[in-house]
């Protein structure tokens, strides 16, 4: 894997120590570094490519025996699935140069190469292995990025929340998420992203509406030519452009100015953008999930948000319930974060965590977050007690005030009693669906991947007899 500035490393691996002279002259007489190194046999080539770095493999298609170079190409391929391969041969026959691309080949020279031509299909070698990586590298990071949102709670609210996402998602109509500041918009946002033909994850854009007020609000959104206008130095794509095929997001969609809705709303209307300093219109196929914690409705009503830009968003609503509205999914959700955060679980007292139910949490999850950090932080005992609760949350807090639903001195806590109901009734269901996963999933309004965890979690999952249909 090329990691740095440094020359490619090229192996060259043929029985003819000629031909090793020979390109070894040929690349120190470019302009472009390379470094080469010698293997005189598939044998010898894996020893150095499993053991060094080499970015470049130029393989004979016949050593100590006819097919010899088709016969090992796989084996590299699996030593290093990265590596950039380019067979050479005396005999261009277009069979042989089919089955190396099949088996993995990058390209293909003959022997009798002249040096232009040498460098040309290694540089195209090197540069498709750059784009690769490039590639998976982004597919990678995007994918971490979709993992780290996950929607955590069991409660009933968030059932509905999943059935509706489930539904939304086989859509691509526009979906406008409202909730308080706080509540995961984002979050439900990325579980309606979608998929590409190839099985990796779709552009998800991300954009902040209160930062699109300036006059450079149209090359952020539409791109621009080079030489639009001072300093367009180059030409860059907008938002619509990198979403192509995918998702543009825009966060707290009613920060973002009038005039600026007026040309979002023609974008939407005929799937096009047009890049300052051009003339040409780009089409495009994407998809607007916007969120707000305001009523748009009543924006409208005020002349502070356009009556058509809202009818074109508006077509899928997505309303997220704050937290004081499940407040089961508290202690869910503690441990989710003291998880994420590299810790082990927080424990509360009794009393501590009835505070927590009992405490409006106006910042929602993101206010809980914030407060599971802090307490990882701040607390050294074996457990969190009422007193390390910050005073905002104690602040009126009647000690037993909720005393109905804790245990007695001697009985289970009241998080070992959330999980021991939660246990029950994945055991019910699991009876009932007869061990139907996908059936057991609908009855519980739970997503497959967040019921396995549950089943996980309670030791009740054992994949080899699951039941999938």
């Amino acid at each position: 894997m090329i990691t740095s500035k440094s020359a490619p490393v090229v192996l060259i691996c043929d029985d003819d120590p000629i031909l090793h002279l020979a390109v070894k002259q040929a690349l120190q007489g470019f302009k472009e570094k390379f470094e080469c190194r010698s293997a005189y046999n598939g044998d010898e080539a894996l020893v150095v490519i499993r053991n060094h770095r080499v970015d470049a493999l130029l393989l004979d298609v016949n050593m100590r025996r006819e097919g010899e170079g088709l016969e090992y190409l796989p084996k590299f391929r699996d030593a290093d699935p990265d590596l950039a391969i380019v067979m050479i041969s005396g005999n261009t026959d277009f069979g042989t140069v089919r089955e190396a691309m099949r088996l993995g080949a990058m390209d293909y020279v003959s022997k009798d190469f002249d040096t232009d031509e040498l460098l040309h299909v290694l540089n195209l070698a090197l540069q498709k292995k750059r784009l690769l990586l490039r590639g998976e590298q982004q597919n990678f990071e995007a994918v971490h990025l979709q993992k780290s949102h996950v929607m955590v709670g069991s409660s009933p609210k968030m059932g509905e929340l999943r059935k509706i996402i489930e539904k939304v998602k086989k859509s691509p109509a526009n979906v406008v998420i409202t909730g308080e500041t706080g509540t995961g918009k984002e979050v439900v946002a990325r579980q309606l992203r979608g998929t590409l033909p190839d099985g990796t994850l779709a552009p998800f854009v991300a954009v902040d509406s209160s930062t699109i007020q300036s006059t450079m609000a149209e090359s952020i959104l539409f791109g621009h030519e080079k030489g639009a206008f001072t300093g367009a130095e180059r030409t860059s794509k907008g938002v619509f452009e990198e979403a192509d095929q995918g998702t543009v997001y825009f966060d707290e969609i009613a920060n973002m100015p009038l005039e600026i809705q007026a040309k979002l709303l023609r974008v939407i209307q005929e799937k096009e953008v047009v890049r300052l300093g051009s003339s040409k219109p780009i089409q495009l196929e994407f998809r607007v999930i916007c969120a707000t914690n305001q009523k748009l409705e009543e924006l409208v009503a005020q002349k502070k948000f356009k009556e058509d830009l809202l009818q074109r968003l508006n077509v899928l609503p997505v309303s997220i319930p704050a937290l004081r509205e499940r407040r089961a999914d508290i202690p869910e959700l503690i441990r989710h974060f003291a998880a994420k955060n590299g810790s082990n679980e927080l424990k509360f007292s009794d009393e501590a965590m009835d505070a927590l139910l009992n405490y409006s949490w106006p910042g929602n999850v993101r206010e809980l977050s914030n407060l599971v950090a802090y307490l990882q932080a701040m607390v050294d005992a074996e457990q969190v007690e009422l007193s390390d609760l910050p005073a905002k949350i104690t602040e009126g807090f009647v000690p037993g005030l909720r005393s109905q639903i804790l245990p007695k001195s001697g009985e289970s806590s009241f998080y070992e009693q959330v999980l021991e109901f939660e246990r029950g009734i994945l055991e019910k269901a699991w009876a009932q669906q007869k061990g139907i996963v996908t059936r057991v999933a609908e009855a519980l309004g739970m997503d497959r991947s967040h019921l396995y965890n549950k089943l996980k979690e309670h030791g009740l999952h054992n994949p080899a007899k699951d039941r999938k249909d």
